[in-house]
């Protein structure tokens, strides 16, 4: 009888751990497209200098279990973080999202919150001639909120899909008339797009009906594709495992196998192109890893206002 009831309750934990948080996914899903000689040539297509280097902004971080954004990844917790990505370039920066407020960072369950950063990260946002965002989820498009009631300009320079627009207008009514339509290309959901010399996106709906992967060439030859949170670390491409279904579909409301296919199409594209740099969405260990990380500078923190301690709104 003791056995029987020790099965049971073995079964009883074991089952849904296995099903919320090791379950990889259905294994018939067939990769995804990822037309890197479109992206390289609409990069090519605009004339003007290109990026010359890349710096991140690191405005929240948090120690999370490996399962939760790689199915099956285990309990041993690894660095996470909320990423401004900078592209430096001559007559005028392109920022690729916008991080998120102090209050929006304890709301979604951040651990830690970085003010000198932020700090930092609103001084590339005044002085971006363009911002372009990976999806519309709250960590990358809830830092522009604040800024951009304050100064309408800001909203000019976006360059958005119609749903990230649309979750941009939900955030702030004030934005509802300052917001510019969404460009016609980024409008279809299989939509590919030139942004700026360099410079080129393609939809990648699953995570969120607006995420977008952004292909980036710099001045000296080198390419990035940011993967957005098609892929937020790294062991999702190498072991080709989409998030927990806890985390897709608990917490939120992905389509866990869309996102599979794009993880099985940059798995491909890898092999394809090794001398291309993915970067993933939330991935702190990626950025500090000197093996394989994309050597990225690191933001300088700034001296925060005497006013305030932090951003929160």
């Amino acid at each position: 009888m003791f056995n029987r009831i020790a099965l049971l309750l073995i079964a009883i934990v074991a089952v849904p751990y296995y099903w919320l948080l090791m379950e990889p996914g259905p294994a018939a899903v067939a990769p995804r497209n990822i037309d890197i000689a479109r992206l390289r040539s609409l990069a090519e297509s605009q004339q003007g200098p290109r990026p010359v280097a890349i710096e991140y902004a690191a405005i929240a971080t948090d120690e999370q279990p490996g399962t939760l954004l790689v199915a099956g990844g285990g309990l041993r917790t690894e660095a996470t973080g909320v990423f401004i990505w900078r592209l430096v370039t001559p007559g005028g920066d392109t920022l690729i999202n916008t991080g998120l407020t102090e209050a929006q960072a304890m709301a979604t369950g951040y651990n830690a919150f970085h003010p000198e950063i932020q700090v930092t990260a609103d001084r590339w946002l005044h002085s971006a001639k363009r911002i372009i965002f990976t999806s519309e989820d709250i960590d990358h498009i809830g830092g522009l909120v604040p800024l951009a009631v304050a100064d309408h300009r800001i909203v000019g320079r976006l360059i958005g899909n119609d749903r990230q627009v649309e979750a941009l207008k939900a955030l702030s009514p004030l934005l509802m008339n300052a917001i510019k339509p969404s460009p016609a290309a980024l409008v279809d959901p299989a939509g590919y797009a030139a942004i700026a010399p360099g410079i080129a996106v393609m939809r990648t709906p699953g995570y969120l009906a607006g995420s977008q992967m952004i292909y980036v060439r710099l001045q000296d030859g080198r390419e990035y594709l940011f993967a957005g949170d098609s892929a937020p670390m790294r062991r999702n491409v190498e072991w080709q495992r989409p998030r927990s279904r806890y985390a897709a579909e608990w917490l939120a409301s992905e389509d866990r196998a869309a996102s599979l296919g794009w993880i099985k199409g940059l798995a491909q594209l890898i092999k394809r192109e090794p001398r291309l740099t993915v970067v993933y969405s939330a991935d702190y260990g990626q950025l500090n890893d000197p093996a394989v990380g994309p050597h990225f500078t690191a933001a300088a923190p700034s001296a925060l206002p005497a006013s305030a301690l932090g951003r929160a709104r």
